[in-house]
């Protein structure tokens, strides 16, 4: 017989223990409460539990003393972060001292029982299998059939590829490109066939990182469920498709933090949390048949045709200091991706902003985080490569491919276009996805 996982709630609220002690037996753990942090630290001292869910403010000694001490004789222990004063520089600030996980009051309990369970280890809860069922049926497709609905050929067929997530959680701060907003992330691990979710700190309201749930593509694409809504996920989403993370909790604050307009400090955050290979297979998307939006004729056209491996093509003919611009890339190595499309830089030009100030945008434009163009020349940098606005173009796309849930096998060929055709190439790629797994 399994012996219950013992768990130590710190809380100064009779009412917050009482709620989460009836929650967690009800669930079959053994519970036991601390109103301080005094006596949370002899309890563990004499009874060591295998979960601490513990309150930031309380007086004396507060959750972030006791959660240094925890971590400075129990370092492996996991420890979940509650507070109804939160924000996210506190919940970066917890995780970066080594708490599991953060926690806004008031608290969901089903949330926290997801929480948990994701802590000890029984992460294959309900919560998650729901919101990854709930993926439209695109995600179903059979492995190794392409979406023409002929069988692939061996060489288009990803070799032993597994599912992927980190090996620890790991966590961000920034500002808010277009709310203006301080803001973080907190990723954490999650098991096979989850795929990549988002969820808020005020709001266990679960997000699925997937076409479905876009809900905007004015100048960033944004996902919303509910009354939750994320911004600016899609360089984030370039470095989880290039590094090929499949499942993944994204805890956030309302938008992605922009931090210097490129992806680079995303590839270092995943490389410093380690990938982990699951046990679990992952084909890719192949794509053999083309798709378009838009047309050559118009000037304003993207589109997606066989190839074995994701390519790149984007071309782009504005006034100066822009003009004419090219630049093509194969994405299947994480390293091309790291040293020729990450570092490019979102951009914005001067006459721009009053539209996207009426529009509420662009609050967190810094001279620090994109590149400002004004009418005769760049303003406030230097650029990193000579075309740099058409490699982080291909950064965009790559982003948004990723919100079919799979990795992409295809050559996009782009020109003039954004997030709004991107999207649109997308349904019609599922289209094509659904149709098959009617057949």
């Amino acid at each position: 017989m399994q012996t219950a996982k013992k768990i130590l709630v710190v809380d100064d609220e009779e009412s917050i223990r009482q709620s989460l002690s009836d929650v967690l037996k009800d669930e079959g753990f053994e519970v036991t409460l601390a109103n301080d942090g005094q006596t949370a630290l002899k309890m563990l001292h004499s009874n060591l539990p295998d979960l601490v869910i513990l309150d930031i403010w309380m007086p004396v000694m507060d959750g972030t003393e006791i959660l240094k001490a925890i971590k400075a004789r129990y370092s492996g222990l996991p420890i979940i972060m509650i507070s109804g004063h939160g924000n996210i520089e506190a919940a970066v600030k917890a995780i970066k001292l080594g708490a599991y996980d953060y926690i806004e009051k008031p608290l969901s309990l089903e949330g926290v029982i997801l929480t948990v369970k994701r802590a000890l280890g029984e992460s294959k809860s309900q919560r998650v299998k729901e919101s990854a069922s709930q993926k439209s049926e695109v995600r179903s497709l059979p492995p190794n059939v392409s979406i023409g609905g002929q069988k692939l050929e061996d060489r288009w067929v990803a070799a032993h590829s597994r599912q992927r997530t980190l090996k620890k959680s790991i966590v961000m701060g920034g500002q808010g490109l277009h709310s203006g907003g301080k803001t973080g992330i907190i990723l954490s691990p999650l098991p096979p066939n989850s795929g990549i979710i988002f969820t808020s700190l005020s709001s266990e309201e679960m997000i699925p990182a997937h076409l479905d749930y876009v809900s905007s593509t004015d100048y960033a694409t944004t996902l919303k469920r509910g009354h939750t809504s994320i911004m600016t996920i899609e360089h984030l989403m370039a470095v989880m498709h290039i590094y090929r993370i499949t499942n993944l909790l994204i805890k956030i604050d309302r938008e992605v933090p922009i931090m210097d307009g490129s992806a680079l400090e995303f590839c270092q955050m995943i490389e410093d949390g380690g990938i982990e290979e699951q046990d679990a297979p992952l084909d890719d998307i192949v794509i053999d048949k083309m798709y378009s939006v838009g047309s050559p004729s118009s000037g304003r056209y993207i589109s997606i045709e066989p190839s074995p491996a994701l390519t790149i093509q984007f071309l782009m003919d504005y006034p100066l200091p822009i003009g004419k611009q090219e630049a093509s890339f194969n994405l299947d190595d994480p390293e091309v991706f790291k040293k020729e499309v990450a570092p490019a830089r979102t951009y914005g030009s001067v006459k721009d902003y009053g539209k996207l100030e009426e529009m509420g945008l662009a609050k967190g434009g810094r001279l620090s985080n994109l590149v400002l163009v004004g009418e005769d020349k760049v303003i406030n940098t230097s650029l990193r490569f000579t075309n740099e606005f058409a490699r982080h173009k291909i950064l965009d796309i790559t982003g948004d491919l990723y919100l079919l849930g799979r990795p992409i096998k295809g050559k996009i060929t782009a020109r003039m276009t954004g997030h709004t055709e991107n999207i649109l190439l997308l349904r019609k790629i599922a289209e094509g996805m659904s149709a098959v797994t009617q057949k």
